[in-house]
């Protein structure tokens, strides 16, 4: 589909801007590069993934984001969850660009924190305009919303405690239903379960989104309260139906609460719409958590091209192998982690750990070496290696 409707004047200034076009069709990048360049943004990169666009956001600083939401395993808006989650990533503007405009899909990406959201076809003036009030809105916060986003970087580093304390103190001066979330998740995360209900009704419940309901939920959960959690998540799953993360959410909360039927009911429903690679393994880390390891591994083998942060989920399901005494598939899973994170001293040492335990120490030997190359401070590598050379 033409994304081009009617040709506008040309900016005779030239942007510093860096703008990062993520979309994995070949023409849509050429047309975005074409009209971006006549509207003097010169500084582009170009991404045909989510994960290669996560890969140049961590190369060189990045102004602003522009996203299709439609792209196989990562869509446009995972990719704008993965940066808004992220307490180096999450002030960078991302503009959503989508095939429809539905009421859902506007919505998730506003709870998501979207800064724009353009529908095909658009015009250049329409693109140009998005870009420019994204990054204004960016630069023009106000102190209230300074410290807003202050709580929100301490809380995506974890600084629960420290969010927690500004978001109380934020909370006397204004009703900002971000903050009021915010600060509920942070008791949640300090297991301050009763303080975190009765902080919900900060936020007018006009204005509660999927993620009030979704943090209930857990809540209640947490509590034992298995049948108010459920009620909670469902409403979660009803307020923003394309959350499939929502979905995995429940599903978690029937097999807890032994309805298993129901569980497989949401998962398949799941399966039924294409998952991504990260739902695909969230689903995995649900049935590792019932102790199914082979249905774990159904779902992580059907990944594409898994990101660096889902590779705990791999290994976890690599110990659950190990610990059946299935060594070979481990080691398979082992070696798959390292084609994800190639860097990562702790995974090396697992993978040897593993090789000599299947006898083949030699295996064993280089991959200590890889681990102590990588990391010298890691002492399990480094006493292990010492052994083996007695």
């Amino acid at each position: 589909m033409a994304i081009y409707k009617r040709p506008v004047h040309n900016f005779r200034t030239t942007n510093s801007e860096n703008l990062l076009v993520v979309d994995d069709l070949p023409q849509m990048r050429d047309m975005m590069r074409v009209m971006l360049k006549k509207n003097g943004y010169v500084n582009l990169t170009m991404a045909e993934s989510g994960k290669q666009a996560i890969k140049s956001l961590a190369g060189h600083p990045i102004d602003l984001v522009i996203t299709d939401w439609s792209m196989p395993n990562m869509t446009g808006i995972e990719l704008l969850k993965y940066i808004k989650g992220d307490p180096n990533l999450y002030l960078t503007p991302v503009l959503m660009i989508s095939d429809e405009r539905s009421t859902e899909k506007v919505l998730y990406a506003v709870e998501e924190g979207t800064d724009g959201f353009l529908v095909k076809p658009f015009s250049e003036n329409d693109l140009i305009k998005k870009i420019k009030a994204a990054l204004v809105k960016n630069a023009s916060a106000d102190l209230i919303e300074q410290k807003i986003n202050e709580m929100r970087r301490l809380k995506l580093s974890k600084d629960y405690r420290g969010a927690l304390e500004m978001g109380v103190e934020l909370l006397k001066v204004t009703k900002n239903q971000r903050v009021a979330l915010m600060t509920c998740e942070c008791l949640y995360q300090v297991e301050e379960y009763d303080k975190a209900i009765a902080r919900m009704p900060d936020t007018e419940e006009k204005d509660r989104s999927s993620q009030h309901s979704n943090l209930l939920g857990k809540i209640h959960l947490n509590l034992g309260q298995y049948s108010q959690g459920i009620i909670a998540l469902e409403q979660a799953v009803k307020m923003n139906p394309l959350n499939y993360d929502r979905k995995i959410d429940l599903a978690g909360a029937y097999f807890a609460n032994g309805k298993a039927e129901e569980a497989e009911r949401v998962i398949q429903s799941i399966v039924n719409a294409r998952p991504t690679d990260l739902e695909l393994v969230s689903i995995a880390q649900i049935y590792l958590d019932q102790d199914q390891t082979d249905k774990a591994g159904q779902y992580l083998k059907q990944t594409v091209d898994p990101i660096k942060e889902t590779v705990s989920v791999f290994n976890n399901y690599a110990v659950a192998l190990r610990r059946a005494n299935r060594l070979e598939d481990a080691t398979d899973i082992y070696l798959r982690c390292l084609k994800i994170d190639p860097d990562s001293d702790v995974l090396h040492y697992n993978l040897a750990v593993l090789y000599l335990k299947s006898g083949k120490a030699a295996e064993g030997k280089a991959a200590l070496e890889n681990a102590v190359k990588l990391n010298p401070d890691n002492q399990y590598a480094k006493d292990l290696l010492q052994k083996l050379g007695k």
